[in-house]
């Protein structure tokens, strides 16, 4: 199982925020979407106006109230309205999410708060971000490393034990043990025994599960470990707005979580539903469709991600912009279109904010 590790990071300087209080951001609900423009990033807000002027070299997109910015190679934290509030000091840093971010120093990581105080000391080899309270760590162990979990004070509320380990969802988290994968509760009590070459996260009340080897077959089990779509997908995608994309054969088909096609229409490629609606690709054209397979946003763009707070990246005439629910155009479309900006942006809204969340981005 691939880990998941957001974002690349910046490391923190030896005394950055080291006497400071803890200092708690709430999430702010302006609206700010990462964009590029001419190789620089900065910010624009729902209407499409540039708040944040892009003047960073790399960033990333907002959490928990903050942003990783790198300026002049190192890299640090801005707010909402773009004033630095953890000085650029790092080489590396991630998102933060429960008021936690991992940094690297050297090799190793550890976590700060959101003063920029250390929470951790570099104990860790690789690191995963704060869902649910808990963040999986790996730590060295004689020849090889082992993985566990801390809590937000960075003590570990489960022991290092285990050959891999992904984020908590819905109250589970898949950990690998040999060559099998499992699921465990926060207690660290192993609820689905090891059992499948690959296991995802939980959404939406099920998680994409493959058996039989490397070249298995996928299906979804729910938090028992009960298999309720049978594994028998070449490909398919996490759930996301109650929806998953699969794979028969040669063509795609969307289905509910009770595995039956929410329409009979059969796609050449996956997608994914938010906030109802899911892009579609139609004679060289994205447009956006609902869940009864109506386009409902006719297919204009060159192409085009998922919604999230009421709007959506495209691309039309090679720029990018921001459409609301009626295919109407925020100002204009004047960004660069930058594909890992927009990975960034449909990986964390497909990960770590929770479904009920999204309207308050």
């Amino acid at each position: 199982m691939k880990r998941i590790l957001i974002l690349a990071l910046a490391l923190l300087a030896i005394c950055a925020g080291c006497h400071r209080e803890e200092k708690i951001v709430k999430l702010d609900n302006s609206y700010r979407f990462l964009v590029n423009l001419n190789g620089k990033y900065g910010y624009c807000d729902q209407t499409g106006i540039t708040v944040i002027p892009p003047q960073f070299e790399s960033a990333s997109i907002f959490s928990d109230g903050l942003a990783a910015v790198r300026i002049n190679g190192k890299n640090g934290y801005i707010d909402i309205n773009g004033k630095v509030v953890i000085e650029p000091t790092f080489d590396v840093a991630s998102p933060f999410l429960n008021g936690r971010a991992a940094v690297r120093k050297g090799k190793n990581y550890a976590y700060i708060a959101q003063s920029g105080k250390e929470i951790t000391d570099y104990d860790f080899i690789s690191t995963f971000g704060f869902t649910e309270g808990l963040a999986p760590v790996v730590v060295a162990k004689g020849d090889g490393a082992q993985a566990g979990y801390i809590d937000v004070n960075g003590k570990f509320a489960i022991k290092p034990q285990f050959d891999d380990a992904s984020h908590f969802s819905e109250g589970l988290a898949a950990v690998k043990l040999g060559k099998l994968h499992g699921y465990i509760n926060k207690a660290g009590a192993m609820v689905i025994p090891p059992q499948f070459f690959e296991a995802a996260m939980f959404r939406n009340g099920l998680a994409m599960v493959k058996i039989n080897g490397k070249f298995g077959v996928l299906g979804y089990v729910d938090h028992s470990g009960k298999m309720v779509i049978p594994a028998k997908y070449s490909e398919a995608t996490n759930f996301n707005d109650g929806v998953a994309a699969v794979r028969l054969k040669d063509t795609w088909q969307l289905i509910d979580t009770t595995g039956k096609p929410i329409m009979e229409k059969e796609f050449p490629s996956p997608t994914l539903f938010a906030e109802g609606l899911a892009p579609q690709m139609v004679d060289g054209k994205v447009g956006y469709m609902d869940k009864t397979g109506k386009m409902v946003i006719k297919p204009q763009f060159e192409a085009g991600s998922i919604f999230s707070g009421g709007l959506a990246p495209v691309k039309l005439a090679g720029k990018c912009g921001l459409i609301d629910h009626n295919g109407k155009i925020m100002g204009e479309a004047r960004f660069e279109w930058d594909q890992r900006l927009i990975d960034q942006y449909t990986h964390y809204n497909t990960h770590f904010v929770p479904a009920a969340a999204k309207k308050d981005n």
